[in-house]
């Protein structure tokens, strides 16, 4: 097409707004199809954003659903990481051999043989076997039963024997608990949990399968039996317990006492005497144990303090007792059942309680079986959880009243009905409180646990 001398002489912007005037004067002319147009733009639009929308919708639902699958993949691997098998009883030679030898270091009071053979040892706990052995005269007939410990080459170790005690003519089970982990050199060691936390974890889980609760209690009838037949020996276990808390107590008091006065003279200070001084801190009860109207053994009762009854301390004495505030009343208990509640002891005598009780309890390192709550026993074939070898030299167990609360001592199944085959309800630790509804005649002792009214073997419970 040729163009004409005026177009000619155009410049090209204006070619361009030529059609652009040439386009707006087509859409005035048809104002109904671009209302079509641009009502199927939104259309479309529209279309777009939903599409969009489902899309990331479904996108959302599928990544959360791989959340919740991972989050059931950990569980389940968690689970798993614990595996229950049945226990192999005495399957390892070397480990049978590890235990005899640290039971009979133990035994004869040889403290570095039973360093040697563990990672780390407390000092309470060095000092208790240290004094048990001086009434020991052996262990005898040690058995081991084993599952899958935490580690590669680790084992959880349930121990069991009979300890001999010096003019004592029968022999007492007990029952203790170990993780045992090898060396590079193939050689085995016992590994204190104390400071591990993962492994006391996995120790507790382990210690709650079926198999391990049924050989705890089949310890437990056995004691219990033991003691309840022979008053010479119960008499005897009462005594011990009582000796051994007090003579670590007093160690670990004149190993502080010691300690302090080199510490005061390195600085140029006096050591201050608090002994007998008033007190202002607060103290709590470690054990079930009597509070009395003075500081004697035979004065009368006022009541009992339960484990964590918090009191007002008043006073620490030489002698071994401690005044405290009780209802608004001067009262006693022993110091070797209470521990301070504030940050730090004010005297020598808070620390000698605390030792004590640490000295009493020094079997019990995780309380699977207690998780800290110790019923009115040093006896730890109920606890279980010892790396201290001498359970059954504590105080017999109460008798279980007829009805009302009763603390358990020891790790109990609870099951839906009164047979060992029944499913079981729960499983009751060291310290957990049953209601106690009828003691029957055929052995099984109906409980309410939990808000759920279960079984449990009158063996067991006594």
């Amino acid at each position: 097409m040729k163009l004409s001398e005026e177009q000619k002489k155009m410049p090209d912007g204006s070619k361009s707004e030529g059609a652009l005037n040439e386009f707006i004067e087509l859409l005035k002319k048809n104002k109904k199809s671009l209302a079509v147009i641009i009502v199927t733009a939104v259309v479309l639009l529209g279309i777009g954003i939903l599409l969009g929308s489902l899309i990331g919708k479904k996108s959302g639902d599928k990544d959360a659903a791989q959340e919740q699958s991972q989050a059931a993949v950990a569980q389940t691997q968690s689970t798993e990481a614990i595996p229950n098998v049945p226990m192999e009883v005495n399957a390892y030679p070397e480990i049978n051999s590890l235990m005899k030898k640290y039971y009979n270091a133990a035994a004869e009071g040889d403290m570095e043989t039973v360093k040697s053979l563990k990672d780390y040892s407390d000092q309470a706990e060095l000092l208790r076997i240290q004094e048990k052995s001086k009434y020991l005269e052996s262990y005898d007939d040690i058995n081991c039963y084993t599952k899958p410990g935490p580690i590669e080459d680790s084992y959880v170790v349930y121990v069991t024997y009979y300890a001999k005690f010096h003019d004592i003519d029968q022999k007492v089970t007990g029952l203790n608990t170990y993780i045992v982990c090898r060396k590079a050199d193939d050689s085995y060691y016992i590994h204190d949990c104390s400071e591990d936390e993962s492994m006391k974890e996995y120790r507790t889980n382990v210690t709650k399968q079926d198999d391990v609760v049924d050989l705890f209690n089949k310890v437990q009838v056995e004691y219990n039996e033991a003691v309840t037949e022979n008053e010479e020996l119960a008499a005897f276990l009462t005594d011990l317990s009582e000796k051994l808390k007090t003579a670590v107590g007093d160690a670990l008091a004149e190993a502080e006492t010691v300690s302090e006065t080199e510490t005061t003279e390195e600085e140029g200070q006096e050591p201050a005497d608090n002994a007998g001084e008033a007190a202002s801190s607060r103290v709590k009860a470690t054990d079930v144990v009597n509070i009395r109207k003075s500081d004697s053994e035979t004065a009368d009762s006022l009541g009992k303090a339960q484990v964590g009854d918090e009191f007002a301390l008043l006073e620490n004495r030489a002698n071994g007792w401690s005044k405290i505030d009780y209802n608004g009343q001067e009262a006693f208990i022993k110091s070797e059942f209470l521990e301070a509640v504030s940050e730090e002891p004010e005297n020598a005598d808070d620390g000698n309680a605390e030792a004590g009780n640490e000295a009493a309890y020094a079997d019990n390192t995780d309380n699977t079986a207690n998780t800290d709550n110790t019923a009115n026993t040093d006896n730890t074939t109920h606890n279980g959880q010892a790396d201290t070898p001498g359970a059954g030299d504590g105080a017999p167990s109460a008798n279980v009243p007829n009805s009302g609360t009763y603390r358990l001592t020891t790790t109990v199944n609870v099951r839906k009905s009164a047979s060992e085959t029944a499913d079981r309800l729960g499983v009751g630790y060291s310290g957990d409180e049953v209601e106690i509804l009828m003691k029957q005649a055929d052995g099984w002792t109906k409980v309410k646990f939990k808000g759920e009214t279960g079984y449990i073997k009158t063996d067991v419970l006594k």
